[in-house]
């Protein structure tokens, strides 16, 4: 049903000149479900994620965030565009971990997760930094709140990203390639903090190449190519038994490749 969702994309499309990135996309994802998006790089599957956030504006299609329109809508025949003051009102119901992070450098790990309740949440600094103390807590952080970004590890670094977002009580997360940029003993440490998320209930959507860890957490595997999503299912059937030969020779390549490090 429609409230059960958390998400709704419908004909999404977006374009770089002549470059078709994402073409007529469709998705639903319902409260508290992980969907795994998998795919080659340069399928389109960041730009999703920026698409879903208004980061990047679609050129076609609709999206809508716990049943609310997001950046357009359809009323009869009409499409009609949201305000740039709407669209910001609307983007921390999406909370994104990006592959870079994006912390300030000049602001402590409490600050880098008060300041946005303030600012976008209008939240009382009391307020946002009882937020921020319940986040640290619950994610092993609360010796660091004094710490800069630069005197952190990768791992920290992924967590506090994760906690800035979480304060803003999103209704979906979305995280591109989380373990991208980290040391593969780092890995573990995040994916296990993925894995205590979605116990939780929070409905997430993790673009990721860790196929094991597609496997263990999420319920759903989208897996793109060219741009569209070509197979979408239940994740253990999706891997077990691909429909699509192009997931098949995917898989095939993922399961073929070396070790990192």
């Amino acid at each position: 049903m429609k409230q059960d969702l958390a998400l709704s994309v419908s004909g999404l499309a977006k374009s770089f000149r002549r470059d078709r990135v994402l073409d007529d996309i469709y998705l639903d994802v319902s409260k508290g479900e992980v969907v795994a998006v998998i795919g080659p790089s340069g399928c389109g599957k960041s730009t999703l994620l920026r698409c879903l956030t208004w980061l990047e504006q679609p050129d076609q299609g609709f999206i809508e965030v716990d049943g609310k329109p997001f950046g357009r809508a359809l009323t009869g025949d009409t499409v009609r565009h949201q305000s740039r003051r709407a669209i910001d009102a609307m983007r921390p119901r999406i909370g994104m971990v990006f592959q870079q992070l994006n912390l300030w450098p000049h602001m402590s790990v409490r600050e880098n997760i008060v300041r946005p309740q303030m600012v976008v949440l209008r939240r009382t600094r009391e307020a946002a930094e009882a937020r921020a103390a319940a986040q640290l807590a619950g994610l092993g952080l609360a010796d660091l709140a004094e710490r800069y970004p630069y005197a952190l590890s990768g791992g920290q670094k992924q967590r506090v990203a994760i906690a800035r977002a979480l304060a803003m009580d999103p209704a979906l997360m979305l995280f591109d390639e989380p373990t991208s940029a980290l040391d593969p003993e780092l890995i573990g440490e995040v994916l296990a903090l993925l894995r205590d998320l979605a116990a939780t209930g929070m409905t997430m959507i993790v673009v990721t190449h860790e196929i094991g860890f597609a496997r263990q957490v999420a319920d759903r595997i989208v897996f793109m190519d060219a741009g569209r999503i070509v197979e979408d299912g239940p994740a253990r059937k999706v891997l077990d038994s691909p429909s699509d030969p192009r997931l098949a020779s995917f898989l095939s390549l993922i399961q073929r490749s070396p070790p990192a490090g």
